[in-house]
């Protein structure tokens, strides 16, 4: 029974917000399905009955995943149901049902021990190879693991009618699992843990889905039936908020719903307070996003993630064909407009056909972006025909990522030159001036950004990377996200030295990253000098009003005090003085 005097307090638990926007609804608590108690051993007689029992357990998983599939693509487009196929892929894995079916047949364990035992073996193969794309496949093995087993009792995993406004409230939340609880219906997430590249945090963001994660205990912190109010924009979580708490939220959500919907909607170019020009365009791995981001106010596409799609293909790498409709579909979703194509940025061993025994420095210092492409030329200029060939279809631009030398770049572009003259053989159409630009994301392009603008025809800056290798503080360990500050000294003078490297040599420079969906930051990038940046379409509104406020010669003054300051106090003292938004509840 529930306190009756812990119900009546309004709670702030404070996470972290992965996906922004506010929600006011009602808390529904995922229970799990999976049986608690189950026998471990069978009868030598009876273990064939025992494998037809999970092989029927694996039909109806795999007549359900089908199912979901379905809505899922009605739900959210098809450039999500990849991520069903997950599931269904590691059902149709023979290897993995192989290993089950010898531990019931020759070793007599029960299907459900044998389910278990097999998905911790996988599991643990997973884990070690201490790569972020292999840690999420085991979230959904074991989401795999849990539908089995719950299909090998019978428990039904239907939720009956649920309330409106649904918060879903859990410690993970798998995909198929947001499909079965009508996504249509979901207003929020809050969950004790989900990644900033996880599939769940991806959807979330590209609908719009306010999402808090990090909430230690959550579970034991809200009930079922509470009202909670989820703020992704501040990362936290009221639960049963006060009178005064709730009537304050909304009155926000009055003012963004207003801000998004209808007549309302401005999307005219943004411009700052004094009439200098922003353009905001928007990051994205799917065609979707693009188009709603589009209409709008979004400029384009600043930057489309490549290998998004690649991994949608775990068993093979996509044809050239399969990479052309995609890119063409994008170029034809934003016409004139510009959108910007990195090529593939996987590390090594993140897909089968690039695997690798010498991954021990981890992903980030090693064969990964375009020193990974350099190596397999032939699929790379897979990638690089297929986008010449979509170029006719509209203004598309490429981008190779990780550049640590000229070389690299100079490389990349003999490569472009050599599917062009392959093109060329085959009779096929392109656009021969095809911009190419570099993504400078680590300390050695900066360094050396001078040679590199001379051979570019624009740059992108890749801040999350080149803040976490500048400052040798990766954004992913928790141990030193604190030092993962935009406004260190030395990422504020690598920012100035692009700023007016590349004003200097007539270059376009796109900012792309966090920063841009921050106004404290976007404040200080306009002072900077910056005036192309590319952020996440939910954060689009925003920071267009935010740049509407700003008087660009005040912005420029302050980014000149804040890079004659020498230490971390001095600049954050400065902040809270001096800069707008410095309360912004994403600002450090």
């Amino acid at each position: 029974m529930r306190d009756p005097v812990t119900q009546r307090h309004s709670v702030k638990l404070t996470g972290s917000g992965l996906s922004p926007g506010i929600v006011i609804g009602t808390a529904f608590k995922v229970e799990p399905v999976a049986p608690s108690f189950y026998r471990i051993g069978i009868q030598e007689d009876d273990a064939r009955r025992e494998l037809d029992r999970f092989e029927q357990a694996v039909e109806v998983s795999r007549a359900q995943l089908k199912g979901i599939r379905r809505r899922f693509q009605k739900l959210v487009g098809k450039d999500h149901v990849y991520l069903i196929d997950v599931h269904l892929m590691i059902l149709d894995d023979r290897a993995f049902l192989d290993d089950i079916g010898s531990r019931i047949l020759e070793e007599l364990q029960s299907p459900e021990r044998a389910v278990r035992e097999t998905a911790d073996k996988w599991l643990a193969l997973y884990r070690s190879l201490n790569d972020p794309f292999f840690r999420e496949r085991g979230s959904e093995l074991r989401d795999v693991e849990q539908r089995i087993l719950s299909n090998l009792v019978e428990l039904n995993g239907g939720q009956g009618k649920l309330p409106d406004s649904l918060v879903l409230v859990a410690p993970e939340v798998s995909l198929s699992l947001l499909a079965e609880y009508q996504l249509e219906r979901i207003g929020g997430l809050i969950l004790g843990k989900a990644g900033r590249a996880s599939h769940v945090t991806v959807i979330a963001r590209s609908y719009h889905v306010p999402l808090v994660s990090g909430i230690d205990g959550v579970e034991a912190a809200i009930q079922t039936g509470d009202t909670v109010i989820v703020d992704g924009d501040e990362g936290v979580v009221w639960r049963n908020p006060a009178p005064s708490t709730l009537r304050r939220y909304e009155t926000r959500l009055r003012s963004k719903t207003g801000r998004r919907h209808g007549a309302e909607i401005d999307i005219s170019p943004s411009a700052t307070q004094d009439g200098r020009p922003v353009s905001l365009y928007v990051n994205t791995e799917v065609e979707n996003e693009a188009v709603t981001a589009i209409s709008e106010g979004a400029e384009g596409i600043g930057l489309f993630r490549s290998e998004f799609m690649f991994m949608q293909h775990r068993s093979r790498l996509m044809t050239e064909d399969e990479q052309f409709e995609v890119y063409r579909h994008l170029a034809e979703a934003v016409g004139s407009r510009p959108a910007i194509l990195r090529t593939l940025d996987v590390g090594e061993g993140r897909h089968p056909v690039f695997s690798s025994e010498s991954v021990s420095d981890g992903p980030s210092l090693g064969m990964r972006g375009i020193r990974l492409s350099l190596k397999y030329p032939e699929i790379f200029r897979d990638q690089l025909r297929a986008i010449l060939r979509a170029s006719v279809y509209g203004h598309l631009k490429v981008v190779f990522p990780m550049v640590t030398s000229l070389d690299e770049l100079l490389q990349g572009r003999q490569l472009i030159e050599q599917a062009q003259g392959e093109l060329s053989a085959r009779g096929i159409a392109f656009k021969p001036d095809l911009e190419v630009g570099a993504m400078l994301e680590v300390p050695a392009a900066i360094l050396t950004l001078a040679s590199l603008l001379d051979h570019s025809d624009f740059v992108a800056v890749g801040t999350n990377d080149l803040i976490q290798y500048t400052l040798a503080a990766g954004r992913s360990n928790e141990e030193v996200d604190y030092l993962f500050n935009p406004l260190h000294p030395a990422v504020l003078s690598s920012l100035q030295r692009v700023a007016e490297l590349s004003s200097r040599k007539n270059k376009r420079v796109y900012i792309c990253g966090e920063v841009t969906s921050n106004p404290l930051y976007v404040h200080v990038l306009v002072g900077l000098g910056f005036q192309h940046l590319s952020l996440a379409s939910s954060s689009i509104a925003e920071i267009r009003d935010a740049i509407r406020q700003i008087d660009s010669q005040q912005a420029r003054a302050d980014a000149g005090k804040l890079l004659d300051l020498s230490t971390l106090e001095e600049i954050s003292q400065f902040v809270r003085r001096h800069l707008p938004h410095s309360q912004h509840p994403r600002a450090r």
